[in-house]
């Protein structure tokens, strides 16, 4: 969630992204959106370190965040077809009432509210076919399935291809694109690989990885038998070597990474301000990132600590305005004598 760079350039062509990326010579697992500069980029910097064996191998990964806003964005639409069906047919009946109470012949407005009605109905069937579908391929981007097992490549892309069966159409376009793209599930690939290596017995994996689902998960009521399998897996004392296990797993599941979140969360504060500008400059993009990677998190995991923290670096205080007028050449030495400078 730190934002390490923050560029005004002319443009985000793959040489513009390969020249942000060059001095991250140990980035293992790259999340973006679909662009195909920073895809480029990505591309370029995987090649180069295939002649370097002491360089880590470097994965692309598709950003989640962007799939299921475009999959809601075309829900929206549907939904707003459906209401405005249903408006229709609400009003066909005050036709029909209307047309009863001042004793005129009613057969043609009867007629009418029945076909408004059909097509209301037919409208929302269909946008609840396709939230059905989307919500589907929607699990196939999580950790787990609903039951606290974990996803894979494997079973993600049977969800995908049959829920693909029902979101057709030319508007489903970029969502069909987006879930086959094979980038849009290396985060489970990477994840079962780290796995592994983190607890190699099989049977230890899925039971410490079931116990952190219970404990993070979004677990759903079930039977008093389930639920108190569900309590003993969750709340059971662990001995030494299953609490080595578990911690092993949950660290690998605690920072497996489907979206960039900090680029998306760093937006949402440099929109505030483009709404008040016409433009953003770099200095001004500069203080922005400072401030947000000094902001301790009022929620979450991370509360009351704010990005640099999270990321390990040691400052001489976090606090925003005090960096800003803290001497330059005096928090370079700080920073140098801690081991944190660039």
């Amino acid at each position: 969630m730190t934002a390490v760079f923050c560029r005004a350039t002319a443009d985000r062509k793959a040489a513009t992204w390969d020249e942000q990326l060059v001095p991250f010579t140990q980035l293992e697992f790259a999340v973006s959106d679909a662009a195909k500069g920073i895809a480029a980029a990505v591309a370029q910097r995987t090649a180069d370190r295939r002649d370097d064996p002491s360089a880590p191998p470097l994965e692309h990964g598709l950003d989640v965040f962007h799939t299921a806003m475009e999959a809601h964005r075309v829900l929206a639409r549907h939904w707003r077809r459906a209401e405005g069906a249903w408006e229709k047919a609400e009003q066909a009946d005050i036709e029909l009432a209307r047309a009863k109470r001042q004793g005129i012949d009613a057969r043609g407005p009867a007629h009418a509210a029945r076909a408004a009605w059909r097509r209301a109905s037919a409208a929302l069937e269909e946008v609840e076919r396709l939230e059905s579908a989307w919500g589907r391929a929607a699990c196939a981007l999580e950790l787990f399935d609903a039951d606290g097992r974990l996803n894979d490549r494997a079973r993600a892309t049977a969800t995908i291809a049959g829920a693909l069966q029902d979101l057709t159409g030319s508007e489903w376009s970029k969502v069909r694109n987006f879930l086959t793209d094979p980038r849009s599930l290396a985060f489970l690939d990477r994840m079962h690989r780290r796995l592994e290596a983190a607890e190699p017995r099989p049977e230890w994996r899925e039971a410490m990885a079931w116990r952190w689902w219970l404990r993070h998960g979004r677990v759903g009521a079930s039977d008093p038998l389930t639920e108190l399998l569900r309590g003993a897996a969750r709340d059971r004392e662990l001995d030494a070597e299953e609490r080595a296990s578990y911690h092993g797993v949950a660290a690998v599941l605690g920072d497996t990474v489907r979206a960039s979140s900090a680029v998306e969360c760093m937006n949402s504060v440099l929109r505030m301000q483009q709404s008040r500008h016409r433009r953003m400059t770099q200095p001004m993009l500069d203080l922005k990132r400072l401030y947000w990677n000094c902001r301790a998190f009022r929620s979450g995991p991370r509360k009351d600590r704010c990005p640099y923290q999270a990321l390990g670096l040691r400052l001489p205080t976090y606090d925003f305005w005090e960096l800003l007028h803290a001497d330059p050449a005096r928090l370079t030495q700080q920073l140098s004598t801690a081991g944190d400078a660039e």
